[in-house]
């Protein structure tokens, strides 16, 4: 008859291997995996209207001067970091949900906007860019006459 001990003996060893594989990626934070994306990505809406594309994106918790917003061709870049305002952070914290870290987020514009004309306001947590459209040049007709070489 097989050694029932035995079986339960591996169990227990693997038991041990998976707790101090995930003691590793909480690092030292309980309840929450470091396995997640290093950069977050803040939620953004994008939309026209007859003069202007704007862009909205909720980052709660920074200060303007923690904002980079850059506008190349049709992309609009947002970037920054998101500092740890807890005034103790030595404590033992029972629950922590609020992300912190570097945030990025690139948005394709919808229409061609003329960066240099931007207007930006953060308040209650959301940034706000308006970026006025180019104007779009009007098909222009142009009569091509072709004259043809004299026949020799």
């Amino acid at each position: 008859m097989p050694d029932s001990g035995a079986h339960f003996s591996e169990f227990e060893r693997l038991r041990g291997e998976m707790e101090e594989i995930w003691r590793k990626l909480c690092a030292g934070h309980p309840g929450r995996p470091s396995f997640r994306l290093p950069v977050l990505e803040p939620p953004v809406d994008v939309f026209e209207t007859a003069g202007h594309v704007v862009v909205v994106a909720e980052i709660a918790g920074i200060g303007d001067e923690e904002i980079e917003v850059e506008i190349t061709g049709d992309r609009l870049a947002l970037r920054g970091e998101k500092r740890d305002r807890r005034v103790e952070p030595h404590h033992r914290h029972a629950q922590v949900e609020i992300w912190y870290g570097p945030f990025q987020r690139v948005v394709a514009l919808p229409a061609p906007v003329d960066p240099d004309r931007a207007e930006i306001s953060y308040s209650d947590g959301f940034l706000r860019i308006v970026l006025p459209k180019l104007e779009r040049r009007r098909p222009q007709r142009v009569r091509v006459i072709v004259e043809r070489p004299a026949s020799e």
